[in-house]
């Protein structure tokens, strides 16, 4: 289950964003309902998804998830079937990095967002400088949940972390989604590591390195790199706990 920070977040981005009280929403893997609930209650037309009736134990479901139309048995790794351009906004709230693979669900993200709509998610964020330092020491990534480990079955797998969501990778698939990345938010910050700022020159200047293209490739290999240096760099990828990114179809 999401946390209520997290949710937060989620929702004060959704409600910045211009008309959203008119929009078709799709909350995938829905859980307890806490948002489309929400955003139900501001006008919004809602429905949600789950993968399975034992997902997961609902404490605390929400009446919205017996009054909106929730799609079962939906596995997010592969075709929704769902209609093209039918949604305004989707939300993935700490699905991602659930799933085996993103090459399936983001171009899907993408056919059934009507143009100019909203695509809304959050991960963990294992581009924080917190997690770069654990990295670093021990080859592992935080990611708040422990590691996967010998004693599940394949099909305990998605109940994990088990691909953390690499912002380069996701940069590019949402752009071969027609879908750009408009926004990226902080949901929490860590005061106790507010000293690791202290290595955003070094990161600044690195990525600037690596970013920086090469002379040689074409002009959308170049916008590419410039648009994603901005990300890379942008203080909420350096220190939210996760990440909060809302992106535009075009």
């Amino acid at each position: 289950m999401s946390q209520s920070y997290i949710i937060k977040s989620v929702i004060k981005e959704i409600c910045s964003l211009p008309g959203f009280r008119s929009f078709k929403v799709l909350d995938l893997s829905c859980g307890e309902g806490e948002i489309i609930e929400e955003l139900a209650s501001k006008g919004c037309e809602v429905e949600g998804t789950h993968y399975k009736d034992d997902d997961y134990v609902l404490k605390n479901p929400g009446k919205i998830l017996k009054e909106a139309n929730i799609h079962k048995n939906i596995h997010l790794d592969k075709t929704l079937p769902l209609d093209d351009r039918s949604y305004d906004l989707v939300i993935a709230t700490e699905v991602l990095e659930h799933l085996p693979s993103h090459f399936r669900i983001i171009p899907e993200v993408g056919r059934i967002l009507k143009s100019n709509g909203y695509f809304v998610f959050t991960t963990p964020n294992i581009h924080r400088l917190h997690s770069r330092l654990k990295f670093l020491l021990t080859g592992t990534h935080k990611l708040i949940r422990r590691r996967i480990g010998w004693d599940l079955t394949y099909d305990d797998l998605y109940a994990y972390h088990i691909n953390p969501v690499d912002v380069p990778v996701i940069h590019t698939l949402l752009s071969l989604s027609n879908m750009k990345i408009e926004k990226i938010s902080f949901t929490y910050f860590k005061l106790k590591h507010s000293y690791l700022l202290l290595l955003y020159p070094i990161v600044l200047l690195y990525t600037f390195l690596e970013t920086r293209g090469d002379k040689k490739a074409n002009s959308t290999f170049r916008k590419g790199e410039k648009d994603l240096f901005r990300w890379l760099v942008h203080p909420a990828l350096l220190s939210s706990e996760q990440l909060l990114v809302v992106a535009k179809k075009y």
